[in-house]
């Protein structure tokens, strides 16, 4: 069974891993987010620069100490890498570099996160020596359909995660972002129904359990991946990335 505690704890470790990420990015992207999303703390002035600037720091130091705490140093390191190589070294300006870092961040999150929830699904065994029970060794595998449902989202976010880049396109042109929108535009919407459909279609053929679950998932690909493709406005954009 689950353990609530290993639940919480990785409830714990992915909100502090995305915080530290949300204010490295904010704080250094204030001028872009007055334009566009200037409800964001540090736009609308409810924390000041200097305070984001020292809470993001201070956050890696306390995301790599949980992490090791937990039992993912490996997860909190590449993470930490991660972003600063994403919003630090702006890394997130080119098309395929942050599609890249995206897939690799949110990768970085299932692995985590199942890890430290998996310490609550452990099978014991007892180990004897010259007939007394010396020690209990624990174990914990990660099934197949776990594996396999990581590799598919790092997959599926590699191939859709540009989606948000739509509705940010005219604060990354004043950035002198080059994302897809901007690079490839006519692929970059066509890209939507395809991999939404494709990725829709193998999830089907591979967990769906039933007619209706199939329809549901495969109509929402193709109906949402439609509205990018079709209806270009940035409120249009910014519905079908909400869906």
């Amino acid at each position: 069974m689950l353990s609530c505690v290993s639940i919480l704890r990785g409830f714990i470790w992915t909100w502090l891993h995305l915080l530290q990420f949300c204010i490295s990015n904010q704080s250094l992207s204030l001028d872009e987010d007055k334009k566009n999303k200037p409800w964001r703390p540090l736009p609308s002035r409810r924390i000041s620069g200097s305070y984001a600037f020292a809470l993001r720091w201070l956050l890696l130091a306390v995301c790599l100490a949980i992490s090791i705490a937990y039992g993912v140093a490996s997860a909190g390191f590449i993470f930490m890498i991660g972003v600063i190589l994403h919003n630090e070294l702006k890394l997130d300006s080119h098309w395929f570099t942050r599609n890249a870092l995206n897939a690799v961040g949110y990768a970085v999150f299932d692995a985590g996160a199942t890890a430290i929830i998996r310490t609550g699904i452990m099978k014991c065994y007892l180990v004897h020596y010259n007939g007394l029970m010396c020690c209990i060794r624990w174990h914990c595998r990660v099934s197949p359909a776990v594996l396999t449902a990581h590799y598919l989202s790092i997959g599926i976010v590699l191939t859709t995660i540009h989606a948000q880049d739509f509705r940010d396109e005219l604060g990354d042109r004043e950035e002198k972002r080059r994302t897809i929108p901007i690079v490839m535009p006519l692929a970059g919407r066509l890209s939507m129904p395809l991999s939404l459909s494709m990725w829709s279609l193998g999830l089907c053929v591979r967990w769906s359990r039933s007619w209706m679950q199939s329809v549901i998932l495969l109509g929402s690909g193709m109906f949402i991946g439609g509205r990018f493709y079709f209806l270009h406005s940035p409120e249009a954009d910014r519905f079908s990335y909400l869906l």
